[in-house]
């Protein structure tokens, strides 16, 4: 195999490089907000990379070895958000989650990712509310 393909293969398909970007994109507005803190960088890291992880092995022989990843992903977040953070900020958390599982899962009649122009609009919005929501301690409106 060439390195090329290995690289595509550990980067690319492993979810790390979507999740890698996500939370830079997240810094960027952080830096920008002046409310960079690496707590917040490592939750939402993990947010991404779990819910990447999620969508990808779903409908495999993986996924219950990926729920309880997940399931240790979200101790591990919540632990972060109450040592670190404050309760708001769990509920913004635990919004973002409902979301995510709500984007894939396989209880729902209809995927809402198999609906294409929604799907844009609520992968944006589950975005958005990562990188701007949760990392703000408050909007203020005046501005």
């Amino acid at each position: 195999m060439n390195l090329l393909k290995i690289l595509k293969k550990s980067v690319i398909d492993s979810q790390l490089y979507v999740s890698l970007m996500g939370t830079l994109f997240a810094v960027f507005f952080m830096e920008e907000q002046n409310t960079f803190r690496l707590p917040s960088v490592v939750l939402i890291f993990i947010t991404y990379f779990s819910g990447y992880l999620y969508t990808k092995y779903q409908h495999t022989k993986y996924f219950f070895k990926i729920l309880m990843l997940n399931g240790v992903a979200g101790i591990i977040c919540a632990f972060l958000i109450y040592h670190n953070h404050n309760e708001i900020r769990l509920v913004k958390w635990f919004v973002i989650v409902v979301l995510g599982l709500l984007y894939n899962s396989f209880f729902l009649d209809v995927y809402i990712r198999k609906i294409p122009l929604l799907k844009v609009f609520y992968v944006g919005l589950v975005w958005a509310l990562v990188n701007c929501w949760l990392t703000l301690p408050e909007f203020n409106f005046p501005i």
